[in-house]
């Protein structure tokens, strides 16, 4: 069993691969390596040789945090970023986690106790199950799948879950049997007893944000935020679209990193020239910057398979995947991390949705404007409870009240549904929208390809300084992400990003792309494993070309998914 679950996780870094065992515990890891890359080999040990760590993404401050360390330890300190977490967990206990910054998931090992934490966005992935006879954890559900070899039964209310919100709620995953480390928790695990506590919730961290200014308190955290996404000893790629936020991303690199590429996605359909390409090329070259552009067309029916099935655990809950795909294709081939602006339109109010909730809030209910919401994430969210009514099966009619809060709460800001709307909305991208599909498929996707993804706007300190400012200071009406273009004020480049800018997939219709695919991609749905599970009223399956193209999408990775699983 041991030797299945670490020959499932070769994928999730090639860098080298690493054991530990004693009587008690089996660790294995799988290492991208973009710190300390020769010697930082896992499993880590601390300095007095009393805990085991094996780990998965960055500590991306850990420079600033050696210094805190018990000078014993800081003396004999081996390199790396996580052996700084392991020589502050055994200085300090849980309490060492509370400073770290960055995208990672740790367990660590005493000969007694197991400790398993996850960063508080969830940025990266950690699951485990957990019986009288055995405790298994892993990055991937699908390595345990490995590790267990069957015996794991399908979460049906996850899976309906998944189809009318596009994730799973709280801990659970698409098996019973199968949890998640939520964002920002801690398990230890001492013989038969398995407790739970939570790190400190996002905003408790606005004290390091205070100070005069706030604008140029802002700035600085920006700043931070750049100086710490760079982190790594090896180049670095940018994904860049022309955008303010991949366009602060891209400049704080050039100043401060080996930067191997810029890379730009563009269409390659139609005769005209993308928009998102045309407005690339126009502040590359104010930057004085060589793209690499990257064509790109919907993958065909096989090819998409293929993505779903080859680097992904779990159903995607957007296509977005396929663009992301290309992108981590391309960036693969010049350096380990790439660099992008996700999260910025969350973190300084970039949506129009934000700035109509600004007009609506004297007038309506978060939740009533949820529910009228065009944005289709934010408008299911609401509705849940009509779409068990329209499309569940008869089995799961009591499902309309599952959970009793469809959003899922806790999330960090769920306060400020009353007192402050517009933040609440942001909050609930963040924190709840993004977790499944942009942090996990992102994530899972990137390591497959052999690429690790970053951006400086899941910074937490940034994240917990701009959601502490007065709505009025975070949002202006006229101004888009106004305290991010302070970052080119005065500059040749402080002109270019006043103009509405293209979404990335305008370009790209997924409805035409399922009608021109219709045949194989409606049977694929109708003849594959949905159709016995009762899940779904027998009306859904048929009558899918009434559906939004987006739950015909959920649909299909479904369907994908499960057929891989029976196929294994």
């Amino acid at each position: 069993m041991a030797r299945r679950l670490g020959a499932s996780l070769a994928h999730r870094g090639r860098s080298g691969a690493g054991t530990y065992v004693d009587d008690l515990v089996s660790l294995h890891s799988a290492r991208h390596a973009v710190i300390a890359i020769e010697e930082a080999r896992q499993p880590l040990r601390d300095s007095a040789s009393n805990y085991v760590l094996v780990g998965n993404g960055e500590i991306l401050n850990y420079q600033d945090l050696k210094a805190t360390l018990p000078p014993d330890r800081r003396r004999r300190l081996q390199p790396g970023d996580l052996q700084v977490a392991v020589e502050l967990f055994a200085a300090q206990g849980v309490a060492g986690f509370e400073p770290l910054r960055g995208p990672f998931a740790l367990a660590i090992w005493d000969g007694d106790e197991l400790t398993l934490v996850r960063d508080r966005l969830g940025e990266r992935p950690l699951y485990y199950y957990d019986t009288p006879d055995l405790f298994m954890f892993a990055s991937e559900v699908r390595c345990l799948e490995a590790a267990l070899e069957g015996g794991l039964t399908l979460d049906e209310a996850s899976i309906l879950c998944f189809v009318g919100l596009g994730r799973t709620l709280s801990e659970n995953t698409l098996y019973k049997e199968i949890k998640s480390v939520s964002p920002g928790e801690v398990l230890q695990l001492k013989g038969e007893r398995l407790s739970r506590r939570r790190l400190a919730p996002i905003p408790d961290l606005i004290e390091a944000s205070a100070g005069p200014g706030i604008e140029e308190r802002v700035q600085y955290l920006i700043r931070q935020a750049n100086h710490r996404m760079l982190v790594a000893d090896c180049p670095v790629t940018v994904g860049f679209s022309g955008g303010i936020d991949s366009t602060v991303v891209l400049q704080a690199a050039l100043e401060g990193a080996d930067v191997a590429a810029a890379i730009t996605i563009f269409s390659d359909r139609g005769p005209g020239i993308d928009a998102n390409l045309r407005r690339s090329r126009a502040v590359a070259t104010l930057m004085n910057v060589d793209l690499l552009e990257v064509p790109f067309t919907i993958p065909s029916l096989e090819e998409t398979t293929s993505i779903l099935d080859d680097t992904l655990d779990a159903p995607a809950a957007e296509p977005l995947v396929l663009h992301n795909n290309a992108l981590h294709v391309a960036a693969r081939d010049h350096a380990p991390v790439l660099l992008g602006g996700h999260g910025a339109d969350e973190v300084f109010g970039g949506y129009d949705r934000y700035h109509a909730l600004l007009a609506d809030a004297q007038r309506s209910t978060t939740l009533e404007w949820m529910s009228a919401s065009l944005w289709e994430r934010w408008r299911r969210t609401a509705g849940w409870s009509t779409f068990v009514e329209e499309i569940a099966g008869d089995a799961y009619a009591s499902y309309a009240d599952f959970a009793n809060d469809t959003l899922g709460r806790p999330f960090p800001y769920e306060y400020a549904e009353d007192t402050d709307p517009v933040l609440f909305g942001q909050a609930l991208d963040l924190f709840r929208l993004m977790s499944y599909d942009n942090f996990r498929a992102t994530d899972e996707n990137g390591i497959a390809q052999g690429v690790e993804v970053r951006s400086p706007y899941f910074d937490l300190d940034l994240i917990a300084g701009v959601f502490a400012l007065p709505l009025d200071r975070r949002i202006m009406p006229a101004t888009k992400k106004h305290l991010l273009q302070q970052e080119f004020r005065n500059t040749p480049l402080e002109q270019e990003f006043t103009a509405k800018k293209v979404g990335f997939d305008d370009a790209f219709s997924y409805a035409d792309w399922m009608h021109e695919n219709w045949p194989q991609f409606s049977s694929t749905i109708i003849q594959g494993p949905l159709a016995a599970m009762d899940i779904l009223r027998p009306t859904t399956l048929q009558h899918l070309s009434t559906l939004d193209w987006r739950l015909l999408w959920r649909l299909f990775s479904l369907t994908t998914w499960l057929n891989r699983r029976r196929r294994q």
